[in-house]
């Protein structure tokens, strides 16, 4: 469980191609969340899903927060519901064939 104000937990799946991250609404921070989960089980992140909880953001700390997880090395995200229509449209940018539209429907395979 991350977080003070709003503790919240994520899901950790190990598969063949690395961690894979499922959010809830990441109130703790995406970045928070995504540096536990590597710090936890010392393993590439292959992709982080769930909402961003970035909808109220300014786009200069989206982009900072699009620094820390390639920084981190995260390959693909799959950013949904609370991220912001902002923050998609730069996710999409930044990892381009590795964004993942995700959403109600949404049906990701996962190596």
């Amino acid at each position: 469980e991350l977080g003070s104000s709003i503790p919240e937990q994520s899901l950790i799946v190990e598969t063949d191609s690395g961690l894979v991250v499922i959010t809830g609404c990441a109130h703790p921070g995406i970045v928070t969340i995504t540096d536990a989960a590597v710090r936890q089980r010392r393993c590439k992140v292959h992709l982080i899903l769930g909402g961003f909880h970035l909808g109220a953001c300014p786009e200069g700390e989206i982009r900072r927060i699009i620094a820390a997880l390639r920084d981190l090395k995260v390959e693909k995200v799959a950013p949904s519901h609370c991220t912001g229509e902002r923050a998609l449209r730069l996710f999409a940018v930044s990892w381009r064939e590795n964004f993942i539209a995700g959403g109600c429907g949404a049906r990701i395979v996962v190596p």
